[in-house]
């Protein structure tokens, strides 16, 4: 019951690592990080709007509702929470936020108890959720690794390495609460889900990639996510 989602959930536990190394040999450059940023977002978003929001609909429409709306509360409870410890920080003038790195932690844990209710739901909807995951956690590793004072290689990895860990306690926790749930049950963690996903393209991964530079190439690069998603889930439907 727990083997299968668990190794999936090493997968993203490896892509952060992935980018903290890749931090410490170099940063990539704005625009390639703008163009990659949207592909992530594209694929992150075809994950809400196809796989989540119109199984859950249909499944139990009221319980869906009702954890979309409980998603959107926590998500930018996560946000105001971000931002306060953001700004302590910068009047502290402190090069690391303890706050901020505690945020994204729980952000993580989240992911993987929305993992787990995909793995229980549905393989194929867990593999699809893992894809999308991996490469949330590609970009968001870099930023936490660019918020680190020391360029010292282990401490680079280290960190969004130890973060993306909180997704394995996240997955074990879904799997083990959710195993045998009742459709409403199952619909209101998706519904949920489903906002923690479109937050992050919407709040955060978006956000970032225009903060880099926006041009017609990265834009494009969206659909292009969205498109590779279609591809993935019509390969895994055959």
């Amino acid at each position: 019951m727990y083997v299968q989602p668990l190794l999936y959930t090493l997968i993203p536990v490896a892509a952060a690592a992935l980018s903290g190394a890749v931090a410490a040999v170099r940063v990539p450059g704005e625009q390639a990080t703008s163009a990659v940023q949207h592909l992530a977002a594209g694929v992150v978003f075809a994950a809400a709007a196809i796989e989540l929001v119109p199984g859950v609909l249909h499944s139990a429409p009221l319980p869906a509702i009702i954890g979309f709306a409980l998603g959107i509360v926590v998500m930018f409870a996560l946000r105001h929470l971000s931002d306060a410890a953001e700004r302590r920080a910068e009047r502290r003038g402190l090069p690391l936020s303890i706050g901020l790195i505690v945020t994204i932690g729980i952000d993580f844990f989240i992911d993987g108890v929305v993992l787990g209710a995909g793995f229980t739901n549905d393989s194929q909807t867990g593999i699809l959720l893992t894809i999308a995951i991996t490469l949330e956690y590609l970009f968001v590793g870099l930023s936490v690794a660019a918020t680190l004072p020391t360029r010292a290689p282990w401490a680079l990895i280290a960190l969004p390495t130890g973060l993306a860990l909180f997704t394995i306690g996240g997955t074990a926790l879904g799997v083990a609460m959710l195993t045998g749930a009742s459709k409403p049950v199952m619909a209101a963690v998706l519904g949920f889900g489903a906002v923690v996903f479109m937050y992050l393209v919407t709040e955060e991964l978006l956000v970032k990639a225009h903060e880099q530079g926006d041009t017609a190439f990265g834009s494009a690069t969206f659909f292009v996510g969205f498109l590779c998603y279609l591809l993935i889930e019509q390969a895994l439907a055959t």
